[in-house]
This record gives structure tokens, C-alpha cells and sequence, in this order.
């Protein structure tokens, strides 16, 4: 359970309530391009989701890294009420060649937007949200 850096690589998955902007909607190209940045740097990958008002994202990488930037995503003003839904130590990167995705839940059925935005698991989300990554790399193509 290495990442390249030789240190436990883990997933984690949060849920928070999003806090809109006083001059509008919450900006989502703004929040992905300062997350690809900053995540290239660190060598964390990852899949963000925007649903039902409601920001569910997984993360991936080594462990300092990721614990540093939940404190830093707890503090963020764009979040409220950050949960963790999971964490756990695994053998490689599901999202590898994201910094940062993200992922389009327009085409959600409803039962799936409830689990990414209300009742999911963290093993749930993630796989809904890698579908979801996979389906927009598959119309890349």
C-alpha cells in the first residue's frame, strides 16, 4: 500500500453542504482548476461532484497529504458541515490521471443523486462518482 512517494496510499470521501457565493452561484471551474494545481502538486487524485446543493468528492493520496487537505477544506467559507463518509487505506489510485475531475450528474436517476447527495456510503459514492468520471473520459475519446 504505497503511493509514489513510498507512503500509505488512502481514499477518502467527504460530503459538505456548499455555500454560495453572495454574488451567485457556487463557481465549480474556479474551485477544479485551483484543485488541479494544487493536487498535481501533491500527487493527489480525485472526482468532484456538485449535486442537490451539496459538494461529494473523493480524494486520493498519502496520508499527510490528505489529512492536511481536509483541515484546509474545513476551513474553506465554501463549505459547511464537512463530513467524512470514508477513509480507507488502498492499493492504487481509482482516479490516476486526474488531479481533479469533475464529474456531470445531470443524467442522474434520482436514486443515485440521492446517494451521492444524501445517503450514500463512501465505498457507494465512489463508485458512482468513478462511472461518472469514466462516462466523461469515455466521450473524450
Amino acid at each position: 500500500m504505497t503511493s509514489v512517494s513510498g507512503r500509505a496510499l488512502e481514499r477518502l470521501v467527504y460530503r459538505s453542504d456548499a455555500v454560495p457565493a453572495s454574488d451567485g452561484p457556487v463557481d465549480l471551474s474556479a474551485i477544479v482548476s485551483t484543485s488541479v494545481r494544487n493536487n498535481g502538486r501533491r500527487k493527489i487524485t480525485g472526482a468532484l461532484a456538485h449535486e442537490s446543493g451539496t459538494f461529494v468528492q473523493v480524494l486520493e493520496g498519502d496520508t499527510e497529504t490528505l489529512t492536511a487537505l481536509m483541515e484546509t477544506i474545513e476551513l474553506d467559507a465554501r463549505h459547511r458541515n464537512v463530513r467524512v463518509l470514508a477513509r480507507w487505506p488502498v492499493q492504487a489510485q481509482l482516479f490516476l490521471g486526474w488531479a481533479m475531475v469533475l464529474v456531470d450528474t445531470r443524467r442522474l436517476t434520482p436514486h443515485l443523486s440521492k446517494l451521492l447527495s444524501q445517503t450514500g456510503s463512501g465505498a457507494q459514492v465512489t463508485g458512482v462518482l468513478a462511472g461518472l468520471a469514466n462516462a466523461r473520459l469515455g466521450s473524450a475519446a
